[in-house]
């Protein structure tokens, strides 16, 4: 038996090797892309590195203040809206449900401060248990047109209509 036949499915450790290396290359690239970083080639490995664990830390911390800054931001928009005593008045509601797990929300109201109103009524559908995939919204003197297209997180489970529509109308009356 000649040991070239048994060899030719086997990969050299070289080639293994080099294949490691290259494969290592592009994820270093793809990390500088992702990053916005210089090519790594530019710089050492562990100084790359270090850049890199620098970079992430420091959009660790801003996606942190962000939030930080958005729940602040949240808590005074409904402390203004309580102390305004700001209330919607609706005009119409329609919901349309297809078979496919997908809904269609369509909202006309009159509000006087338009704020916190849009951010409260998404979310109203999301905790309804469906994903918004997309909205618009329009203002008109003292009327806002919502038009929101939404599917169901998960689309066995479904979402829950009489909630979301018992939560707009709760919101927007």
């Amino acid at each position: 038996m000649r040991r070239g036949s048994s060899s030719s499915s086997h990969t050299p450790p070289a080639l293994k090797e080099k294949q490691r290396r290259d494969r290592m290359k592009d994820l270093y690239s793809t990390l500088a892309t992702l990053l916005h970083l210089e090519p790594y080639e530019s710089k050492s490995l562990p100084e790359f590195l270090d850049l890199a664990t620098t970079s992430l830390t420091y959009l660790k911390e801003r996606v942190e203040r962000l939030k930080a800054m958005k729940e602040e931001l949240e808590v005074e928009v409904d402390q203004n809206d309580e102390a305004l005593n700001i209330k919607p008045r609706l005009k119409v509601i329609q919901m349309t449900e297809s078979n496919d797990a997908k809904l269609e929300v369509n909202l006309i109201f009159m509000v006087d401060s338009k704020k916190s109103v849009i951010f409260k009524v998404l979310s109203a559908i999301e905790q309804g248990g469906a994903e918004i995939m997309s909205s618009s919204f329009s203002n008109v003197g003292n009327h806002i047109y919502c038009n929101i297209h939404a599917k169901a997180f998960q689309v066995r489970l479904g979402f829950d209509t009489k909630l979301i529509e018992s939560r707009l109308m709760e919101l927007i009356c």
